[in-house]
């Protein structure tokens, strides 16, 4: 994960969902004004990890917040065996939209959905690309095959930006 920052951070978990709870009070209980976060998510259907990375707070606002300091989702894993890739922003205006009703949500369209109880229930989804650039040409169906997404857990860890030494 450091290497897709480039920088030396400390990383401190606030949030994971199989231990914290899988609602979208939950999520934001944890992850509201924290700070930059990235979160990490494995769905269900074949375990695939992906995410994303905010500089802004997460905090619901109902509506698109703006960061110009690199936001991107990734690639961890996924079914087409592309390397772990990061996809950066193009339209920095809609990096994140802060929902009291929602998991983490990146990008307008939305890029990446994550709904109240996600364990239990496919109402998150994928429409990539929208705000992100899709560098790898498959769309939607980049991260778990499908455009549909159930997670097996979720965990969002805050970044402290201190250079380790």
């Amino acid at each position: 994960m450091n290497s897709m920052k480039k920088n030396g951070q400390k990383w401190k978990l606030i949030y994971k969902a199989s231990r914290d709870g899988f609602s979208a009070s939950d999520f934001h209980h944890h992850c509201d004004d924290q700070g930059p976060t990235i979160s990490v998510i494995q769905s269900s259907d074949g375990g695939h990890l992906l995410g994303g990375y905010t500089s802004e707070s997460w905090s619901p606002k109902g509506k698109y917040i703006h960061d110009s300091n690199n936001p991107f989702l990734f690639t961890l894993t996924n079914p087409h065996g592309i390397a772990p890739t990061k996809y950066s922003i193009r339209f920095p205006a809609y990096a994140i939209f802060p929902q009291i009703c929602c998991g983490p949500q990146f990008g307008g369209g939305y890029d990446l959905f994550v709904g109240s109880d996600s364990q239990t229930k496919r109402n998150s989804y994928f429409c990539f690309p929208h705000s992100y650039n899709d560098t790898t040409n498959h769309g939607s169906l980049t991260f778990t095959g499908d455009t549909k997404l159930q997670t097996n857990d979720i965990e969002s860890l805050s970044i402290n930006t201190q250079i380790i030494k």
